[in-house]
């Protein structure tokens, strides 16, 4: 299934990264919710023109799109509630709608509110991370401070959360027997290069006062027990994050 953000004009970590938001991706992890009937899952989610567009976001609790907190489920505010949001199950291939659910979402509070149901559902690094990314564009389009800070609760849970976690992207490379191989990324790098580099998302850094200075999240990364080694260009594609050794 196709992502969100492979229809943007998003840059990432490397050229290849790029390439890879330009396909599909597939979470190779068990999923949690069972397909409707035999004939594959029903895809109920709200029509786009109901899904809101605006850019204010009303925190319906101070953790919320933060594992491990649920709230977003009773937010009366979120289209995506009643939902079905089918993870990716080796034992049912087909019984995985997440990331056709994800094409279809055209604005970054509907994605939030998306990723951060999927989360709630279903804890994984990928959704944590997709939830931060959401929060970063939403805080980029409207400036929110309380956005901003959610944004970095986020990032910062895919690192205290799911260090190692990866996702999965395809990208065109098929085996011998006709199947798209798809390739892990750890979710780890792709969280310190969102953070560090703008030119990552197209999206301001995630700093207070419009500060712009990218070595200012080398040092909050060390406040937060991280030490990044900094992808260095043109691939921008060997970054390396660690935990610090007190």
């Amino acid at each position: 299934m196709s992502n969100q953000y492979s229809k943007g004009p998003h840059s990432t970590v490397s050229k290849m990264l790029v390439a890879m938001l330009f396909v599909s991706s597939v979470l190779m992890t068990a999923g949690c919710d069972e397909p409707d009937d035999d004939e594959g899952v029903i895809i109920n989610a709200p029509p786009v023109a109901q899904l809101p567009v605006d850019t204010l976001l009303n925190l319906n609790c101070p953790e919320v799109g933060i594992f491990t907190e649920t709230c977003v489920l009773d937010d009366p505010e979120n289209p995506f509630v009643d939902t079905v949001i089918v993870e990716f199950d080796v034992n049912n291939e087909e019984a995985f709608n997440k990331f056709e659910l994800a094409d279809g979402i055209t604005s970054a509070k509907a994605r939030f509110y998306f990723w951060a149901t999927a989360l709630a559902r279903r804890s994984s690094g990928e959704n944590q991370w997709y939830t931060a990314r959401a929060l970063h564009e939403l805080w980029d389009a409207a400036g929110d401070e309380n956005i901003r800070l959610q944004a970095l609760k986020a990032y910062r849970s895919c690192l205290d959360n799911y260090f190692g976690s990866v996702t999965f992207f395809t990208f065109g490379v098929f085996d011998n027997e006709g199947n798209e191989a798809a390739f892990p990324f750890t979710i780890n790098e792709l969280v310190a290069d969102n953070l560090y580099r703008a030119a990552s998302t197209n999206w301001a850094i995630l700093l207070a006062d419009g500060n712009t200075n990218p070595e200012l999240i080398i040092a909050m990364l060390g406040d937060w027990g991280y030490v990044y080694q900094k992808a260095t260009g043109p691939d921008y594609d060997n970054g390396v994050v660690s935990v610090i050794d007190f």
